[in-house]
């Protein structure tokens, strides 16, 4: 959901981290986001960092074990982008099956756009409460989009203060 400026910087934040001026771990961590995320700039610069040989063959093959499932359903979700039908389709699998663990986990990777778009065109409330259950458990950034554009008020105090809930509708 981030706007193409807000994907340039947090490249080049990225690209940054993975320099021999950073820790061990935070050059690991970056290498893996760059991975998961895999767009030709971050793939150029985490296979710049791989030829380079800084990190062993074993932490390499960790990293690619613990990445694999992530990479996979990032890039199934960017695949749907802009299929709010199939997003639909998605949501449906979920609150038809309550045992459809793939399904749920693409959810967590769906352009929340997407989710905000099937919200506003569908008539089943089944679909409406996936999807705020789906905004619940993104980050704040985009639990306040969605909550705008949805019309919803963001309560804190459910939970953790960190993980704050979607209340009742605004009053017009």
């Amino acid at each position: 959901m981030w706007e193409p400026e807000e994907r340039e910087s947090f490249a080049t934040a990225l690209v940054r981290a993975l320099n021999d001026s950073h820790p061990h771990r935070t050059r690991l961590l970056a290498l893996a986001a760059c991975q998961v995320l895999a767009t030709p700039r971050l793939q150029a610069a985490a296979d710049r960092v791989v030829s380079s040989q800084v990190f062993s063959p074993h932490d390499l093959a960790e990293l690619e074990r613990d990445i694999r499932d992530r990479h996979r359903l990032t890039h199934a979700a960017c695949r749907m982008r802009g299929n709010v039908l199939g997003v639909e389709l998605l949501l449906m699998r979920v609150v038809s099956d309550e045992d459809d663990a793939p399904a749920e986990q693409l959810l967590d990777y769906v352009d929340i756009r997407d989710l905000v778009a099937v919200a506003r065109t569908t008539l089943d409330g089944r679909l409406y409460r996936e999807v705020e259950r789906c905004v619940l458990r993104r980050g704040k950034y985009q639990q306040g989009r969605a909550a705008n554009l949805l019309h919803f008020r963001v309560r804190p105090g459910h939970g953790s203060s960190q993980s704050p809930e979607i209340g009742e509708l605004k009053s017009a």
